[in-house]
């Protein structure tokens, strides 16, 4: 006979749920904990509190919980991954918070959030943890990995995308949605990415010529395009020598700016 279970008063649904199934689990084979303790290879107190404590339990002590009753440890999982997900939730205080799904990412605020809810998801695994399953030395490092599940990077290719989504044991059939994911929020940084070095170094010209007695004219050029066949008259011109940009004036100091008109829009160079 097993001895009646404490009752279970944790506020975490996720946590109750995975505690009730480890009981019905226990019920189920009719054992009490010493002798679930001998084929789970683990103290007894620990699987007792395993299933009425208030905190999460750690993973391997679930695996061994479900293996002692003879119970689907992939079940295990998935119900330890709900209840660490939603304890991880409400120590960030972030319960009630809406992250947009793969699908629905626009840019890269909306996917650092993402890939950090993914990471959680996932039972935040350790950093350790997340280089080893990456694959490839180097492709995904613990310091990568730590940047990016505390918002603070994105992968910066789509192989790392995929390292990072390998580590969090993402399918594989899921992989092209966050690739379109990522590319969609890379388009978007581009397209929107400001031009304050530009404007800041213009500021900067202006005033440091002033206060040297200087006029400062800043010219602003494309990037150079492939070349492509010259007018006669162009080909004149030049043969002779003849400059085609403009000439500085009297009293002022001409300064040339690049600006790289491109996708993403105008940069220094």
């Amino acid at each position: 006979m097993c001895r009646p279970e404490k009752p279970l008063t944790t506020s975490n649904k996720a946590l109750r749920e995975l505690q009730e199934w480890l009981r019905d689990q226990r019920a189920r084979t009719g054992q009490g904990y010493r002798a679930l303790a001998v084929r789970a290879g683990c103290h007894a107190t620990t699987l007792q509190r395993a299933a009425c404590g208030e905190t999460v339990p750690k993973l391997q002590t679930v695996l061994n919980y479900a293996r002692a009753c003879d119970a689907s440890p992939e079940e295990a999982r998935v119900l330890w991954r709900r209840a660490r997900y939603e304890a991880t939730r409400r120590a960030r205080g972030s319960r009630g918070q809406s992250v947009p799904r793969s699908d629905y990412i626009r840019d890269f605020v909306d996917l650092s959030a993402a890939l950090q809810d993914l990471y959680e998801k996932a039972g935040s695994p350790t950093l350790r943890t997340m280089e080893q399953r990456a694959g490839a030395y180097g492709v995904l490092s613990r310091s990568t990995a730590h940047r990016i599940v505390t918002k603070q990077a994105v992968p910066h290719n789509l192989e790392q995308l995929q390292a990072y989504l390998r580590a969090c044991e993402v399918p594989e059939v899921e992989w092209p949605s966050w690739e379109a994911a990522w590319t969609r929020a890379r388009r978007h940084e581009r397209r929107d990415k400001p031009v304050k070095p530009f404007l800041e170094a213009v500021e900067y010209l202006t005033r440091e010529g002033r206060a040297h007695g200087l006029n400062v004219f800043v010219e602003t050029r494309r990037r150079p395009q492939p070349p492509s066949v010259d007018s006669p008259q162009r080909a004149r011109r030049r043969r002779r020598g003849k400059r085609t940009t403009p000439h500085g004036v009297q009293g002022q100091l001409p300064i040339s700016l690049g600006v790289s008109v491109t996708e993403s829009g105008p940069a220094l160079f």
